[in-house]
This record gives C-alpha cells, structure tokens and sequence, in this order.
C-alpha cells in the first residue's frame, strides 16, 4: 500500500470520522491537532494526513483495535486508510515529540459529534507550540497561517511556550521561540516586540 499524496478536507474528514463512527460501540474523545485541527478551523483548505490525539492510553488502544478491524495498515505510529491516507495517532499530552501542558486536553475546544466520537480540536496555542518545536518549513508556514487568520496574544502564548518547555527535552527551545518571534514575524512583516525578545534572551 503506497501513501496517497491526495490531501484531505474538513468536509472529507468528517465524512472519514462518520464513517468510522459506525464500528465504535463506546464513547471516545478524539482531538485534531497539527494540519488536521486548522483544517477544520478553516485555517488551511486541506490536510495530507489525520493528526489526532486520544486522552487516555485505554481509549488509544481501543481505537487502534477498531482501525485493525477495518483493514488499516499500521506502521510505526502510523495507520493507513485502503486509499492510502494517514493517521498519526497519539495519546496523553504527548503530541509530535513534544511534552504538552496536560489541560491541553481541558481546554480543547469541542467541534462536534460522530455518533459516539466526540470531536475536539487542541488550542491554537499549543498547537503553535507543538510545531514551533519541530520547526520545518511546513510548520512556519501553518504558524503564520495560524497568525494571519486568527488573534493569537503573543504575551500569552510565550508564558505557556516557557512553561510548556521548561520539562521539554526540546533541545534549543529559546533559540527556537527567538527565531519565530524576532527573525520569522520581521519576514512576514509582523509586529515585532523588542521588549519580549529582550525577556527572552534573559531565560536561563
């Protein structure tokens, strides 16, 4: 089976989740992270893969057993579709090798329901956060996305990325932090706060 290059809109994913809502006999919490989450924000027009996150490792291991049952191929983290589309499937508060705040699944924000799926997606915040720790190009891009379409407060988010890090085995996350904020948002012709860089250049 091959990686379908095709990508995924919020109205295909929901009628993806649907149709999987039909083999799930119990309730399960499922959260949108990454591409996924602002797909359905309407922050992009479409995803390459389903990125979730289920909050506890009981339900994560009840849905792997559903996918199983419908013939998903697994790799790794990975489970693929027939037609070749990807699920990357996470539990707890750890999302795309980063350490999230554990009320990240609190204040998740509920879009709506599958039968018995709930459907939520992950706080832009974190979900900035999550990606500002990877940091490939795609994922400057999506910030920036996140940025331009929504009021995202920088203060705010700062306070809960150092928080959020401060228990991170995130390698560089000032220099990271610092690149966003200073050198990205004086590409994208973003306001710039020389006092906020200047507090985080002083972070032990």
């Amino acid at each position: 089976m091959t990686h379908n290059d095709k990508e995924i809109d919020a109205d295909e994913l929901f009628e993806l989740i649907e149709s999987i809502s039909k083999y799930i006999e119990r309730e399960i919490n499922i959260y949108a992270l990454g591409g996924t989450a602002l797909t359905i924000e309407g922050i992009k027009k479409s995803t390459k893969d389903v990125d979730i996150n289920i909050d506890s490792e009981t339900e994560y291991k009840y849905l792997c057993s559903i996918f199983d049952k419908l013939g998903f191929d697994k790799r790794g983290i990975r489970w693929f579709t027939q037609e070749g589309l990807a699920f990357d499937v996470f539990y707890g508060s750890y999302i795309l090798g980063t350490d999230l705040m554990e009320d990240c699944i609190s204040k998740s924000k509920f879009i709506r329901s599958f039968g018995k799926i709930k459907l939520f997606i992950l706080p832009l915040e974190d979900i900035i956060i999550s990606k500002l720790a990877r940091g490939d190009s795609r994922d400057f891009e999506d910030i920036k996305s996140i940025f331009d379409n929504r009021d995202i407060n920088i203060k705010n988010l700062v306070q809960r990325y150092k928080d959020t890090m401060e228990t991170s085995a995130v390698a560089n996350y000032k220099q990271k932090l610092l690149d966003l904020i200073e050198i990205k948002f004086n590409e994208w012709k973003f306001p710039i706060d020389k006092n906020l860089i200047m507090e985080i250049k002083k972070w032990e």
